[in-house]
C-alpha cells in the first residue's frame, strides 16, 4: 500500500527536496507553501499524513494542526522546524502529532520515523478490530492476549468449564497465574461457589497448617475459639493453592491425602468432615528440579498435574502489549476517574524495547505510574525505574585496592570482574538462582549468564 503525503513547508527548495527523498522510496509525496491551501487540500484528497514546518506565513503549524484536528481528528503528522525547543514539542505531542523533527531534517531519521508511525497506526486498526470481540476472544477475567499462546490457553479454559481435573498453573513471577486460575473457576460448573486462596509460600509451616485445615477450640496457645480453615470455605468451590512448590514436605503429605479422600479434620478434632473442592495450584518454580532435589512429593504432583498450563513471560508474546497497554490504560481510568491517556510514538516504543523482568504485572504498574507522572491526556515517556539495590556500588566495591606495578589492561579487568560479581550476585539472589530470569533481567542470553558464572566461581545452587 502506497501511503500518500503532504509536506507543507514555504520554503520550497527544502520542500521539493524532501518530496524527492520520500518518492524514492517509494511514498506519493506532495507540497504546499501555506496552512491555508493545506486545510483545502485536506477537506478534498484523503492523506496518510501531514509534514509540517513550523514557522508558516498567516497561520503557523501549531494553529494549522490544531484546526486540521477539527476536520479530522485521526490525521497524522510530524512537525519539522529550525526553531524547536522542549516545550514546542510537548505542545505539538499534546495537539496530536506523532513527532517532532528540527531541521534539518536527516532522510534516515525521516524514514524511520515515517515507517514506526506507519507501524503503530497498523497495530492501532488491529487493535480497534478486537475490541469488538476482545472479551469474546481475547480475554478472560483480566487475562488478555491475541499470542498464539495465550489463545491456546484461553480455549484450555474453555474445554475446562465441563470438567473437574486439578489443574497446575506454572510460569514467571507476574504472569498472571491467579487470573488464569479464577478464570478457570468462573467459568467452570463450580462458578457460583467459593474461590479461595492461599499463598503457600506466605505462612510458616504450622499457621499453613491451621490456615488451610482450621482448628477446634483449645487446640494450641492462642486458638481461643474454633476456625474453618481454607479447605472447608472451599466446599463446593476451587481452593487454589498459590506458590506450592513452597509449601513443607510434611504439609504436602497430608494434602495429598485430602485431595485423595476429600476428607478432613480440624488441628485438635476428631470429627471427619467431607468436603468437594477442585483444586487449582500455581507455582513459579521448576517442580522438575524440586522433584529431582526431594523437596517435593512425586505422588503429589501426580495428583495436581493432571491439566498442565504454562504462562509465557511478556517477552516472549510483546504482539500481547498493545492490547495490554490499552486494557490497563482504561481500567485505570475508570478506577481514577480520568480520561484515558493517548501514548505518544516514544512511550510506545519504549513499552516495546523493554524486557519485562516483572511481565504483566509490571507493565500494569509502569502504565499506572506513567499516568500519576505524566499529562492528563497524553503519556510522553514511560518511567522505567531501577531499585536502589540495582544501582548502588557497594563499599566492597568502591575500595577496590589496585596493585600500581600491574598493567592497566590487568587492573582493568580486576576491577570489572568485581562489578561484574557483584552484579551478578545480585541477580542471582534475587531470582533464587534462575539463569534464564537472571539472563532476562540482565538483557543477554542464557549462555553468557553460565560462562560468567563459570568464570567468577560462582553456582547457582548457592542461591537457590
Amino acid at each position: 500500500m502506497q501511503h500518500r503525503l503532504l509536506i507543507v513547508d514555504d520554503d520550497v527548495n527544502s520542500a521539493k527536496t524532501l518530496a524527492r527523498i520520500l518518492q524514492s522510496e517509494g511514498y506519493a509525496a506532495d507540497y504546499v507553501p501555506s496552512a491555508e491551501e493545506a486545510l483545502a487540500l485536506l477537506r478534498e484528497v484523503d492523506y496518510d499524513l501531514f509534514l509540517i514546518d513550523m514557522i508558516l506565513p498567516g497561520m503557523d503549524g501549531l494553529d494549522f494542526l490544531r484546526r486540521a484536528k477539527e476536520i479530522n481528528q485521526d490525521l497524522l503528522a510530524v512537525v519539522i522546524t529550525a526553531y524547536g525547543s522542549i516545550t514546542t514539542a510537548v505542545n505539538a505531542l499534546k495537539l496530536g502529532a506523532s513527532d517532532f523533527l528540527e531541521k534539518p531534517v536527516i532522510p534516515e531519521k525521516l524514514l524511520h520515523v515515517l515507517h514506526r508511525i506507519f507501524e503503530e497506526r497498523q497495530l492501532k486498526r488491529e487493535v480497534a478490530a478486537l475490541r469488538a470481540d476482545l472479551f469474546q476472544r481475547y480475554q478472560f477475567e483480566n487475562l488478555v492476549g491475541k499470542h498464539p499462546k495465550m489463545q491456546g490457553i484461553f480455549n484450555l479454559i474453555e474445554s475446562l468449564s465441563n470438567m473437574d481435573s486439578a489443574v497446575l498453573i506454572t510460569g514467571e513471577t507476574g504472569t498472571g497465574k491467579d487470573l488464569v486460575a479464577r478464570a478457570i473457576h468462573f467459568h467452570s460448573q463450580r462458578k457460583t461457589g467459593p474461590f479461595i486462596a492461599i499463598n503457600c509460600a506466605a505462612l510458616p509451616e504450622p499457621l499453613l497448617e491451621s490456615e488451610l485445615f482450621g482448628y477446634e477450640r483449645g487446640a494450641f496457645t492462642g486458638a481461643e475459639r474454633r476456625k474453618e480453615g481454607k479447605l472447608e470455605q472451599a466446599d463446593g468451590g476451587t481452593l487454589f493453592l498459590d506458590e506450592i512448590a513452597d509449601m513443607p514436605h510434611a504439609l504436602q503429605s497430608k494434602l495429598l491425602r485430602t485431595i485423595q479422600d476429600k476428607k478432613i479434620e480440624r488441628l485438635g478434632g476428631n470429627k471427619v468432615i467431607s468436603l468437594d473442592f477442585r483444586i487449582i495450584a500455581a507455582t513459579n518454580k521448576d517442580l522438575s528440579q524440586e522433584l529431582d532435589s526431594n523437596r517435593f512429593r512425586l505422588d503429589l504432583y501426580y495428583r495436581i498435574n493432571v491439566v498442565p498450563i504454562h504462562l509465557p513471560p511478556l517477552r516472549e508474546r510483546l504482539e500481547d502489549i498493545p492490547l495490554l497497554t490499552d486494557h490497563f490504560l482504561e481500567k485505570l481510568a475508570r478506577t481514577n476517574n480520568r480520561p484515558k491517556p493517548e501514548l505518544s510514538h516514544r512511550a510506545v516504543l519504549g513499552l516495546m524495547k523493554h524486557s519485562w523482568p516483572g511481565n504483566v504485572r509490571e507493565l500494569e504498574n509502569v502504565l499506572e505510574r506513567a499516568m500519576i507522572l505524566g499529562q492528563a491526556d497524553l503519556i510522553v515517556e514511560i518511567p522505567f525505574s531501577l531499585s536502589p539495590a540495582q544501582t548502588t556500588i557497594s563499599d566492597d566495591v568502591t575500595r577496590f585496592e589496585f596493585n600500581p606495578n600491574l598493567p592497566l589492561r590487568v587492573v582493568r579487568d580486576q576491577a570489572l570482574a568485581r562489578v561484574e560479581k557483584q552484579y551478578l550476585t545480585h541477580l542471582l539472589r534475587k531470582n533464587k538462582g534462575s539463569v534464564g530470569l537472571t539472563a532476562a533481567d540482565a538483557q543477554v542470553d542464557s549462555r553468557t549468564i553460565l560462562r560468567k558464572l563459570k568464570q567468577l566461581g560462582l553456582t547457582r545452587s548457592d542461591f537457590k
